[in-house]
């Protein structure tokens, strides 16, 4: 008889790609574990409860990021010191109330884990009687309060620095574990060579190359423009996410230029960063720690105030990439990078294995403290023995 699957919700959102990729690299782990089975359901809470809401949202989050980088800092540097328990915490943290006590009452999971601080699991729990163990992968280099809640079982970090600042919150320091950020498998297992994928991509292994990741940066044409005129020895390779109008703008101003390919979307962006020399790129934390984990020089540019910007400076400390604020500046961190990218050094605080760590962590959690109700699944399970049990004469 093959032992019951371990059902596991992660709860993410689509502002931005990487707290859905950290939710996916923790699937993969999740249905490769050696030991246990699981079922694991990815839910983008606020999409599936608020569908107009999210798309309007996202939107202006989008174009704050872009068009008002400023008001979009501050807006982070207000909210951050809000606890839960004020007004607008547990608005908040009430989004998707109704969805979430749903889905806890559907799926009934062993745990719930937040690649995203939308928090309504803990509201949904106390509203309908359920208590089961949570955890928060906390997806970036910098801390915000929105992330802190007193009932969270456990917090995943990236670095030493947020346990110190957790713990000054109150946080048992047993609850909270320096695993660093889960990427996906592929970042982490580079077999392949560089000729091999360049090949695959129809790329010449004898050029340089240069990745430009066009989502969320401010001004994409004239960064372009910018780097087109001075990296005259490099190719541009340019990502534009899921921007059809941008990319097909870049494709068509570029299309006689041999020094620029135009991507679009990337499913496998591990190649192209494996074959450049020099990733351009926003400070999403996701990005720069993929990036890093393949060696590769990294220019953060313009980063944006608030997450970001935090993000950035702990790599800049770390002399692990260059920050540029505008033409003069990009030009000299470009310059820099392709002359260090022979060595490709490591990822000073890689944590390859932080995908496991998480999963085996929230493995020991489960089956304990799990209540439905007002009965516990034990409970339930020896009462249904003795409804089925027959009667005796």
């Amino acid at each position: 008889m093959k032992e019951r699957a371990w059902k596991i919700v992660i709860v993410y959102a689509r502002f931005g790609d990487g707290h859905y990729q950290v939710s996916k690299a923790l699937e993969q782990q999740f249905a490769s574990h050696p030991d246990a089975r699981f079922e694991v359901h990815l839910v983008d809470l606020f999409g599936e409860a608020h569908p107009a809401m999210d798309a309007i949202v996202r939107f202006a989050y989008a174009r704050s990021m872009t068009w008002f980088p400023k008001t979009y800092g501050w807006s982070y540097r207000v909210t951050n010191g809000m606890t839960h328990d004020r007004p607008l915490g547990r608005w908040l943290h009430a989004l998707g109330q109704g969805k979430m006590t749903s889905l806890l009452r559907t799926i009934r999971p062993d745990a719930v884990i937040h690649t995203f601080p939308f928090l309504a699991t803990y509201a949904a729990m106390a509203s309908a009687g359920i208590s089961i163990p949570t955890y928060t992968v906390i997806t970036d280099y910098e801390l915000h309060t929105r992330w802190v809640h007193p009932r969270t079982d456990g917090y995943f970090v990236a670095a030493d620095e947020l346990k110190t600042q957790l713990a000054g919150m109150g946080i048992r320091e047993d609850r909270i574990h320096v695993t660093g950020i889960p990427i996906r498998g592929q970042f982490l297992d580079q077999r392949r060579s560089r000729r091999d994928i360049c090949e695959e991509k129809g790329l010449d292994p004898d050029r340089t190359y240069i990745l430009v990741m066009l989502g969320a940066l401010a001004e994409p044409d004239r960064l372009v423009a910018s780097l087109f005129a001075q990296a005259q020895s490099a190719t541009l390779l340019l990502v534009a996410g899921r921007d059809d109008k941008l990319c097909r703008r870049l494709a068509k101003r570029y299309e006689r230029q041999t020094r620029v390919r135009v991507i679009g979307f990337a499913d496998h962006i591990e190649a192209y960063m494996s074959v450049a020399s020099c990733i351009v790129t926003k400070a999403g934390a996701v990005t720069l720690t993929e990036a890093l984990s393949l060696g590769v020089p990294v220019v953060v540019y313009r980063p944006i105030p608030g997450q970001e910007q935090g993000n950035a400076e702990y790599w800049q400390r770390r002399s692990a990439l260059r920050m540029a604020t505008n033409a003069s500046s990009l030009r000299a961190a470009v310059d820099s990078a392709l002359q260090s990218a022979a060595s490709k050094p490591a990822c000073p605080n890689a944590h390859a294995d932080a995908s496991r760590v998480i999963v085996d962590e929230v493995l020991r959690g489960c089956g304990s403290r799990i209540r439905y109700g007002s009965a516990t699944l034990t409970e339930r399970a020896q009462a249904g023995r003795s409804r089925r049990r027959p009667m005796r004469s």
